[in-house]
């Protein structure tokens, strides 16, 4: 019959699996307890969590869960890494933090990512990926380039639209006909002899009667 603590132990477990985004199964046989409290430490700072399973309870706890897929950890001596936010920066500092030990223990076996069992080579490579904030840092970075060259389009564009307007009507203007002055035509006498003024009319009309 199972005890008060262990059920205590299994319900602990079974909270962990269906918070985790990421659980990584690694063996410590012979890691010494110094050893392990270094790797205790260097994983809490990463907001990870190392947690001693009995494979007993982690079996019955990932039924528990509803989530046996969980059981695939349970093998030999196990230490669980659990992280509960985003899965890629924990599991690169859980490779770094191994990569650094001149010697160790630790060894990763497989681990438990987005619901699939994955195994050692593929924790590694997930560990070589950009995280959600490099990701988001790269496309922020790429939309502002693409928004600059957009703006500076825009703006060569106008230039040459204007150039345009002004060129042809340059054309346009070159192309317009001139337009002449008119001429004026010489007065006929009649025209100087309506102009003229009465008295110069009339000694005209009385020098032509005299002749």
């Amino acid at each position: 019959m199972p005890t008060e603590r262990k059920i205590q132990q299994v319900a602990d477990l079974v909270d962990r699996i269906q918070r985790a985004q990421l659980a990584v199964a690694t063996s410590y046989s012979g890691e010494s307890v110094g050893s392990q409290s270094l790797f205790r430490q260097a994983m809490s700072d990463a907001a990870i969590d190392v947690k001693v399973v009995k494979n007993t309870l982690l079996r019955r706890a990932a039924a528990d869960a509803g989530l046996p897929v969980f059981s695939e950890l349970a093998e030999g001596p196990t230490a669980v890494v659990f992280a509960y936010d985003e899965p890629v920066p924990a599991i690169k500092a859980l490779v770094s933090y191994l990569s650094s030990l001149e010697e160790t223990n630790f060894v990763i076996r497989n681990g438990i990512y987005e619901g699939q069992l994955v195994d050692k080579s593929y924790i590694e490579t997930l560990a070589t990926l950009p995280s959600k904030e490099e990701l988001l840092a790269r496309l922020a970075g790429n939309l502002v380039g693409k928004i600059s060259e957009f703006a500076s389009l825009l703006v060569a564009t106008q230039r040459d639209f204007a150039g345009l307007i002004a060129a042809r009507a340059e054309q346009l203007a070159a192309e317009a006909p001139t337009e002449e002055a008119p001429t004026e035509e010489a007065p006929t006498e009649e025209a100087l002899a309506a102009e003229a003024p009465e008295g110069e009319a009339t000694l005209e009309a009385e020098a032509d009667e005299n002749n």
